[in-house]
Formats: C-alpha cells, structure tokens, sequence
C-alpha cells in the first residue's frame, strides 16, 4: 500500500517539519497517513538525493528503499 501526505507552508515551516520527521523516523514515530514507518535495523537500505531546477519550478527528493524478507517468507522456502 501506498501512503501520503501533503502539506504546505513557508520555508521555516518545511525547516521545522524535516527537523521532527526525522528524528521521529528514527525513532520509530513517523506515521503517514496513521500508518508507522518501520525503517528494518538490519539489510541494506537505498537512498537517493534528487534535485530538480527547472525555469518555473524547483524540487529536492530524498528517498529510502529496503527489501522486506520476514520469516514467513523463509518458512514458505522448501530446502531441496
């Protein structure tokens, strides 16, 4: 499942809110959309910086990537 939100504000409120949002990340408390981001302590992550600087308008993305193996999955594997 997918989920967002968007919000809108001046730069010091996007500044206040990446200054919560992180440490929250971390931590274990970010939700999105009620649903907790649940970052896995071991496994590689991805995570890419991109910036875009078009003539009317500006973006930074920053995104984070990990598989999701859980010992369901390894059950479900039959040994041959």
């Amino acid at each position: 499942m997918k989920y967002k939100e968007s919000f809108t504000g001046a730069k010091t409120d996007f500044a206040d809110f990446i200054k919560k949002s992180v440490p929250d990340l971390f931590a274990g408390r970010l939700t999105v959309e009620g649903q907790k981001v649940s970052i896995p302590k071991d496994g590689d992550i991805n995570y890419d910086v991109k910036f875009n600087d078009d003539e009317d308008k500006g973006s930074v993305t920053i995104k984070a990537t990990w598989s999701k193996d859980t010992e369901e999955d390894d059950e479900d594997e039959v040994e041959l």
